[in-house]
Parts: C-alpha cells; structure tokens; sequence
C-alpha cells in the first residue's frame, strides 16, 4: 500500500495525505506531527457494491504508534466515516478535527470496532491537514 505526504501551501491546510489503498492494516502517524483534519476525500470508485459489500468505513485515531487496524482490533477509533462502493464520497470538516498525538487510520467494510475485511477493491483517501 503507499502512501503519500506532500507539503501545500493554502489557507486551508498545508499537508496532503494520500493512501491508494486504504485497508485494515493501520497506517500510523501519517504526518509525523500534531495538526487538524479538514477535509477528507474516500474514493472506492474501484469497485462496485454488492449486497455483501454496498460500502466501506474509514477509521481515524489520535495515536502515533500501538495502532492496530481490523483482525479484532483493540484500537478504538475516534471518528469513523462511511463511503458507498463505487462512489467518491467527501466530508469538510468546519474547524477542522484536531489530532494532539499522531493522524493514523485504517479501512474496513463493517462499521464496528473489531471490523476486519479489508475492502475487496482499493479505496484511495485524500486529507487536507495542517
């Protein structure tokens, strides 16, 4: 899976964060540092839904390390978001959702804590942080 970090300059936010494929295994402290999530953009227009999987759930936590992703999580995630299969979803956040410890997530197709199937297709996700 890669990920990406690239340094903008706005009045919004002035990091992008891309991961092309967003799965159960957690991507931990993306940005290296504290800052505030503003937007975040899940992309699962790689594949279509099904009465099995109609959706996926993007799980964020304030956590730069001992992060673990589905398989019977214990990290207990503190915003969880929803995207419909085959559809690109995006969520603004005004004011932005602050992050004190590290930005670390993971992508699941089940919306409780211990959810552990990946999505069967990649899932790209965009954040524009601080």
């Amino acid at each position: 899976m890669a990920t990406f970090v690239k340094t903008a300059l706005s009045d919004l936010a002035n990091k992008v964060v891309i991961d092309l494929a967003a799965d159960t295994t957690a991507e931990v402290d993306l940005t290296g540092t504290t800052g505030s999530v503003y937007m975040i953009e899940i992309d699962a227009t790689a594949g279509a839904a099904t009465t099995a999987e109609p959706g996926c759930y993007l799980k964020l936590i304030d956590a730069d390390s001992s992060v673990t992703g589905g398989g019977g999580s214990g990290s207990t995630p503190e915003m969880v978001l929803y995207a419909p299969i085959g559809k690109k979803t995006t969520y603004v956040i005004s004011g932005g959702w602050a992050f004190g410890t590290g930005l670390s997530l993971w992508a699941v197709t089940t919306a409780p804590v211990a959810g552990d199937a990946s999505p069967t297709s990649d899932v790209k996700v965009t954040i524009l942080t601080t």
